[in-house]
Order: structure tokens, then C-alpha cells, then sequence
């Protein structure tokens, strides 16, 4: 780990010095009262063809309006800004847990970060209190993003090769976590892409947790099946995942997890909520709609579906069932 980074991560935990650094402590919002517990689970959806502005480009405005509206929903709340504020507090370190996988053309995009951003400081989080990360610098910059690790405004880096806390999955041994994850933040917000999976079938938030662990190579047989599910039930997710933001501006129905220009479709849309399965289950229904318009067999005809959404939901994770998910489009 280079200085500058440890001296970052120092000066975070030291914030927290005498408190907890679960992400429902005592002086943190919580998130019992969102619309994602019991028999029902609500995922907000919004679409919005005018939010492009050019290739690559997009409304501020628009992206503020559709992810406020949004946030409204699954809060419950009357307005954008108390939104935010039953969500996160001035004492929250906050981590945005990004896919840059797909370079420009399939990554999670800055001008959706940059609206998550101005959430966040509308709530009273201090820029400084705000990373931005992923697996390695390189793909964050071949996604347009600059490196910032302690310069001034939000923070943005890579994991690298900093990994601590040795874990067990379905007898797998040998995996460490992100010091990212485990260190910096207070609340984790997960901001995946919506794209098909050459394994998994579909990578949307669950999947996307793969990307804060060493050697996620090892845990792609049976389609990802438990390994999704065993990741994001892990403690250290649970504490602090606080929100689900799917960036579905840019997907890809086909040929993924890689960007593949033929099968990219300009979606234009925003899924957002705090069940990772429902919110993955939707995404699921999306791309399967594209490809039946595209001509292409379903997923479990090409020998991939996504069954860790069910094993997901049988952990307790949150809600597959389609029958028991409110879609709120807005």
C-alpha cells in the first residue's frame, strides 16, 4: 500500500474513532423504514430518452431529476433532499462501489457518479468523506475517470492489491476483501452496469460485489451459483450497503461481461433500490425482454440462467419473486 493511500485510510478510520463502523450505528441513518422489507420489495425505475445530450454525454439535470424521483419512492419521502438525508448523515464516510470493466462503452458512467455525488453532499457529506473506487487505476481510467486519493473533492482509486480478511465461500478458501470495503466506509452504495454475463446470465449489483475480492476467477462455476449469493451475504456487505443505483443508461443483452459494441442498447434508464435481488431480478427481466426483441433464445436456452438470483432470495438476501416486487416507474 503507498503512503499516500495508507495515510487515507489512517485519517478515515480515525474519523471514526470511538463509535461504530457499521453502516447502522447509532449515528447513522437507517434504512428500516425503506420500502424493501417484508413480503414486498419496490424498485424504482426511471426512463428518460432526453437525458442524453450527445455521444457519451449527458443532462445533469435530467440524471438529478430521475435518480431524485427515484430516491423518493423507495424512502417514501416528499422530496429528493430529505431522501438523501434518511439515507446518509454528515458523519457517513461513503463508498461508491463502481464497474469499469467495460471501459467507456459498458462502465458505469461519471456523469452518473457525479449525480450520487451531489446527493450525498446535498445530504452533508463531506467530499472528503466520498470514494469512489473499483479493482485496478487503469480500468478507472480507461472508463474516464481521474485518480484523486487525497487530493481536494471526492476521492477515486483502485483496490490494487490492497486485501485483508481471509473468507471461506462454499468451502472455497483463500479470498480477501477490499481494504476499500472493510476499511473506508461507514455505507457502501452499489452503482453496477446491466448487462449480460457469459456465465452468470445477467451481472447487475450482486455481481458486481466481485469486484471487491482478490480472486473472483475461482467462483464462476454452476453460473455463479452460490458464489453470488455467498458474497453478497457476507457481514461486511450487509453492514454497509445502504442503496442500489444501476446505472442502465448504456447496456448489453448479449456477448457481456466485456463491451461489445453490436449488442449495446442505449436504455437510457435508472434502476434504483436497497433489495439487491429485486433490483437484480428486474434487470434480469429487462435483458431478457431485449434479447426476445432481438431475436435471441432466453437465457436458460443458452445454458445461463441466473439461478443464484433464487438461491439469493433463500438466504434472505431479498425478494426474486416478480409477483412480490413493486415496480415503480417514475
Amino acid at each position: 500500500m503507498d503512503a499516500s493511500r495508507r495515510q487515507f485510510l489512517r485519517d478515515s478510520l480515525a474519523l471514526a474513532a470511538g463509535g461504530s463502523v457499521l453502516a447502522c450505528s447509532a449515528e447513522s441513518p437507517s434504512t428500516t423504514n425503506v420500502r424493501a422489507t417484508g413480503d414486498r420489495s419496490l424498485v424504482a425505475r426511471a426512463h428518460q430518452p432526453n437525458v442524453r445530450t450527445g455521444p457519451d454525454r449527458f443532462d445533469p439535470m435530467a440524471l438529478d431529476t430521475m435518480l431524485g424521483e427515484c430516491l423518493k419512492r423507495v424512502t417514501n419521502t416528499a422530496d429528493s433532499a430529505a431522501a438523501w438525508k434518511s439515507l446518509f448523515s454528515p458523519k457517513d464516510r461513503v463508498a461508491l462501489k463502481i464497474n469499469t470493466l467495460g471501459g467507456k462503452g459498458l462502465s458505469t458512467q461519471p456523469a452518473v457518479v457525479e449525480a450520487i455525488v451531489r446527493g450525498l453532499l446535498g445530504a452533508g457529506v463531506p467530499e472528503g468523506n466520498i470514494l469512489v473506487w473499483d479493482r485496478f487505476n487503469r480500468e478507472l481510467i480507461r472508463a474516464g475517470y481521474t485518480i484523486n486519493r487525497n487530493g481536494k473533492g471526492w476521492r477515486c482509486f483502485g483496490t490494487e492489491s490492497d486485501y485483508e480478511g481471509q473468507m471461506t465461500v462454499s468451502g472455497k478458501i483463500g479470498g480477501f476483501l477490499s481494504t476499500l470495503l472493510t476499511q473506508f466506509p461507514t455505507a457502501l452504495i452499489n452503482v453496477p452496469v446491466l448487462k449480460d454475463h457469459n456465465l452468470a446470465g445477467v451481472a447487475v449489483s450482486m455481481k458486481n460485489l466481485y469486484g471487491c475480492i482478490d480472486n473472483p476467477n475461482r467462483y464462476h462455476d454452476n453460473n455463479c451459483d452460490p458464489y453470488i449469493a455467498d458474497l453478497a451475504a457476507l457481514p461486511v456487505v450487509r453492514q454497509k450497503m445502504r442503496l442500489i443505483v444501476c446505472d442502465a443508461l448504456y447496456a448489453q443483452y448479449e456477448a457481456g461481461p466485456a463491451y461489445h459494441p453490436k449488442f449495446r442498447w442505449e436504455a437510457d434508464t435508472l434502476l434504483v433500490s436497497v433489495d439487491p435481488v429485486a433490483l437484480d431480478t428486474i434487470g434480469w427481466q429487462m435483458i431478457e425482454a431485449k434479447r426476445k426483441e432481438a431475436g435471441l433464445k432466453p437465457l436458460s436456452e443458452t445454458g445461463r440462467p441466473p439461478r443464484w438470483l433464487a438461491t439469493a432470495a433463500a438466504r434472505g438476501l431479498g425478494q426474486n419473486d416478480p409477483a412480490k416486487i413493486e415496480v415503480a416507474d417514475v
